[in-house]
C-alpha cells in the first residue's frame, strides 16, 4: 500500500469538517495552585487554639467533679497514726466523737468478698448515720464540710487493712 501524503492529509482535513463541534477546543480552568490550600492553613492556628481550649476545659469540668480527700489517717490529717482500723465500729464512733467528730456517714459493705469460683464477689453498699455492731473499721476522709465517711466491711472473706490485717473481724 502506497499512499500519497497528500491524500491522507485531504482526507483528515475533510474528515475535520465534516465532525460537529466548534472550531476550537474548550477552554480549562486556569489551575490555582494555593488557593485550595490557603484556608485550611490560615485556620490551622484557629483549630490548634480550639483544641487547647477544649482539652483545658475538659480538664476543669473533671477537676471540679471529682474530688480526693486525703485519708483521716493519713500523715498530716487529723487523726494521723490513731489506727481505727483495730477497734470496732462503736468504737471507732466513740473515739470520733471524743476528737470532735460528729458528723459521720457510715458506709457499710456487706455480701461476699470472692464468689464460689474465685472471681469478683457480689456486694452491696448502704450508707447510715450509726456504725454497725461489728466489721472492719477502714478509715475514711474528712470532707470539707465537716463530715466524715467512714467505711465498715461486713463482707464474707475480708480480711482488714492496716495494723489489723488478717485478725479476726471485731
Amino acid at each position: 500500500m502506497n499512499h500519497d501524503d497528500s491524500d491522507l492529509e485531504s482526507r483528515l482535513a475533510a474528515l475535520e469538517a465534516s465532525a460537529p463541534g466548534a472550531d476550537s477546543p474548550p477552554a480549562l480552568p486556569a489551575h490555582r495552585g494555593r488557593g485550595r490550600f490557603a484556608i485550611p492553613m490560615a485556620m490551622a492556628p484557629v483549630l490548634a487554639l480550639v483544641a487547647v481550649a477544649s482539652v483545658a476545659a475538659g480538664a476543669m469540668v473533671v477537676s471540679s467533679l471529682a474530688e480526693g480527700y486525703p485519708g483521716i489517717e493519713n500523715p498530716g490529717q487529723p487523726l494521723a497514726g490513731a489506727q481505727m482500723e483495730c477497734m470496732t465500729p462503736p468504737q471507732a464512733a466513740a473515739f470520733l466523737v471524743d476528737h470532735g467528730f460528729t458528723n459521720v456517714d457510715w458506709q457499710v459493705e456487706s455480701g461476699a468478698f470472692l464468689s464460689a469460683d474465685g472471681g469478683k464477689g457480689t456486694g452491696s453498699t448502704v450508707h447510715v448515720s450509726t456504725p454497725p455492731e461489728h466489721g472492719y473499721v477502714v478509715p475514711g476522709s474528712l470532707l470539707r464540710n465537716g463530715q466524715v465517711i467512714m467505711v465498715v466491711d461486713q463482707r464474707t472473706g475480708a480480711t482488714g487493712t492496716g495494723a489489723c490485717y488478717g485478725q479476726p473481724m471485731p
